[in-house]
């Protein structure tokens, strides 16, 4: 029963790799839109409702994001999702 769940969380994170280049690419437009709106990183964690930890490792491009969390920084942003995505 082990070895089965294991070949399916592997199964499933291979089919689901992850995207440095498009997470990077996010955290520095999260920065680069704050900065515009000339916010702190705690000010912006506030505005999201989430850590000051959060913005910091999603603007160094360490985490991949909830969509929720994506979804709640682009509204405090004033800006889409495809523009942090570009």
């Amino acid at each position: 029963m082990q070895n089965i769940l294991s070949e399916i969380l592997l199964d499933m994170a291979t089919k689901n790799p992850r995207n440095d280049k498009l997470i990077k690419t996010f955290g520095q437009n999260v920065r680069k839109y704050r900065i515009t709106k000339n916010l702190t990183m705690i000010q912006l964690a506030g505005l999201c409702d989430v850590e000051y930890g959060a913005i910091s490792t999603i603007e160094r491009g360490i985490v991949n994001c909830s969509i929720s969390t994506a979804h709640t920084i682009a509204k405090a942003l004033e800006v889409t999702l495809d523009q942090l995505f570009e």
